[in-house]
């Protein structure tokens, strides 16, 4: 017999997963705007307010579950790691908001092909793959698979320091280095906050802490 507390934490589970769908739409449609250049601040900040209330419904139930159903240790490390989960997942909303936001910053700045000298886009897809795997790990609770997560994350931080490097290195205009490098900061970011979920999602599961950067 299921408990209250057990359909309790699949609901969690579940709006946990939806923050996450709509922050991979974020990302998805924030990248959209920075490389095609158009601006979509308006529709990232509604989502980003949505993610944030969805965090917050989050971080009421696992506490109204704290509160009522006297969890033990392993449903009180899941909780945990679930209001955690959610903190991190509106990270992923704000960050890809103020992606779409240095347009409205900074005004028209020179675009930068992407080459053998630059790879924004690989690092942007590098950490759309991140996000997505984060969000799927979510769902699924497979602790193995966190470390192939891991790999990609390691990854995405190189390409992210090799293109940082370049744009210092650069003779562009200020506004493109800043432009540039404030995205590709968001999306190291980003990138972090996939490894602190699945690092959150492997502690619920095992009761063990582990690093993967």
């Amino acid at each position: 017999m299921r408990r209250p507390l057990d359909l309790g934490l699949e609901q969690i589970q579940h709006l946990l997963v939806k923050m996450g769908n709509l922050a991979i739409q974020s990302l998805d449609l924030a990248l959209k705007g920075f490389f095609e250049d158009e601006d979509v601040y308006v529709q990232l900040r509604a989502w980003s307010n949505t993610i944030l209330l969805l965090s917050e419904e989050v971080e009421d139930r696992a506490t109204e579950l704290m509160a009522l159903h006297q969890p033990m240790a392993g449903d009180l490390r899941t909780l945990k790691a679930y209001i955690k989960v959610a903190y991190d997942i509106e990270r992923y909303g704000r960050y890809s908001m103020d992606i779409s936001e240095i347009k409205s910053q900074l005004g028209e700045w020179d675009m930068i092909l992407n080459g053998d000298e630059y790879s924004f886009k690989e690092l942007g897809e590098k950490v759309q793959k991140c996000l997505s795997m984060s969000v799927k790990y979510i769902e699924t609770m497979d602790k193995e698979a966190i470390f192939e997560l891991g790999q990609i994350e390691t990854e995405a931080d190189e390409l992210y320091k090799k293109n940082l490097k370049k744009l210092w290195e650069s003779e562009l205009s200020t506004k493109s280095i800043m432009a540039y490098t404030l995205t590709i900061r968001y999306l190291e970011r980003i990138a972090d906050h996939s490894s602190y979920i699945s690092e959150s999602i492997y502690y619920a599961i095992t009761g063990r802490r582990v690093s993967l950067r």
